[in-house]
């Protein structure tokens, strides 16, 4: 399959919204059950996902579990996939929150994405031992990880057709990071990674390089570089992932919009996986390195540890999501997904990195999954656009 023009989303009927918006737009307001949801807003532009954990693809009375069926076409696992919850010990799978969930993407018509396959943190050491305890030679770590994708290919290659292939190999000062999986198989990690998720995953599955910080010059100028390299050589890569960790003021709109056209001038789709906005911030911190040492909460930097986000707050959160959309939507030919990393404020990592104890606002629904106004101005936005 040719994976410089896949764009699953571009196919989708955008008649939905179009009535919708019109409908929205008569002199009768539509009854509350009938409102146009997040998914339908942006039908015909790209999917919109939410990150789910094994909690809410376990119990679909959950609040959350409800919200995704209702506003979102995609989904993404927070930490099942990964290698580490995912494979513990030699031959240990935990299987329940990854069937779970592939059960209701498909009940609920949600394109599911796997992540993610080869990332440094969150792997278990037993990966990069042998059973002396020394590390292994690149080969047999090689085989480690032909191992992992054969056996995701397997269960779940059937269902899942995205997949986050490589995560977070490369600085913010665009050299390569210089984790176990390049020590042990050398600078071509990322390329041996790639091939072999070519070879062992379904010949229709999307492989994704995955990565935070993507305004940043020299990463960005790494992976456009890497990519070029690739496609020059035939090694199989299929879009690009900008993980979308932002804060209220930084990356700048301009520096947001830069950096999008440098990556789709590669040819490759762009995938948005996993978008919030650090409404408190996180003074010299940006990214979402989770190496990074935690701060704790103070009335300074915690100033709403009671829920008591107010409309004020509320408001600028909208108008900082709302400019980003803008962005998304004049991008939208190179852009096949937007995804939340979560559904409520309640779920979001960002509650405890990179201050531990911290009550943020990030997300478009509240703790208690109320729709946040910022929700609904992104949703007039994706109508208006139809």
């Amino acid at each position: 399959m040719s994976s410089f023009n896949y764009h699953p989303t571009k196919i989708m009927l955008s008649v939905i919204a179009t009535v919708l918006f019109l409908s929205s737009c008569s002199g009768n307001k539509l009854p509350a059950q009938d409102k146009p949801s997040f998914k339908e807003a942006y039908v015909g532009k790209f999917l919109v996902g939410a990150t789910m954990n094994d909690r809410m693809v376990a119990d679909h009375n959950l609040k959350t579990t409800q919200i995704v069926k209702q506003h979102f076409s995609s989904a993404t696992m927070d930490n099942s996939f990964k290698w580490e919850p995912f494979n513990p010990q030699p031959n240990v799978y935990k299987l329940t929150g990854p069937n779970n969930f592939t059960q209701f993407t498909t009940d609920n018509n949600i394109t599911p994405v796997g992540h993610v396959l080869f990332w440094h943190s969150q792997t278990p050491d037993w990966v990069f031992k042998d059973d002396q305890g020394n590390l292994l030679t690149r080969d047999g770590l090689l085989i480690r990880m032909r191992e992992r994708a054969k056996f995701m290919a397997k269960h779940f290659g059937h269902k899942i057709k995205i997949w986050d292939v490589v995560n977070e190999a490369i600085e913010d000062d665009g050299s390569l990071r210089q984790s176990l999986y390049n020590q042990i198989i050398g600078d071509d990690f990322i390329e041996q990674a790639f091939l072999i998720a070519n070879e062992e995953l379904p010949s229709d599955a999307i492989k994704i390089y995955n990565d935070y910080g993507m305004t940043r010059k020299g990463r960005v100028a790494t992976v456009i570089k890497m990519v070029e390299d690739f496609k020059s050589r035939n090694i199989p890569i299929d879009a690009i992932g900008i993980q979308g960790h932002w804060a209220m003021t930084t990356p700048t709109l301009l520096e947001i919009e830069q950096n999008l056209s440098a990556l789709a001038g590669t040819g490759l789709p762009l995938h948005i996986t996993e978008l919030d906005i650090d409404y408190l911030g996180r003074d010299q911190f940006f990214g979402a390195n989770v190496d990074i040492k935690k701060r704790v909460a103070t009335p300074e930097n915690n100033p709403y540890p009671n829920g008591d986000f107010p409309a004020s707050a509320d408001k600028k959160l909208g108008d900082r999501y709302v400019d980003i959309f803008d962005i998304f939507l004049k991008h939208h030919k190179n852009i096949d997904r937007v995804t939340l990393w979560g559904v409520t404020d309640g779920d979001s990592w960002l509650n405890g990195w990179p201050v531990s104890g911290r009550t943020n606002y990030p997300l478009l629904f509240n703790r208690d999954g109320t729709e946040k106004e910022a929700l609904h101005r992104v949703i007039e936005l994706g109508l208006a656009a139809q």
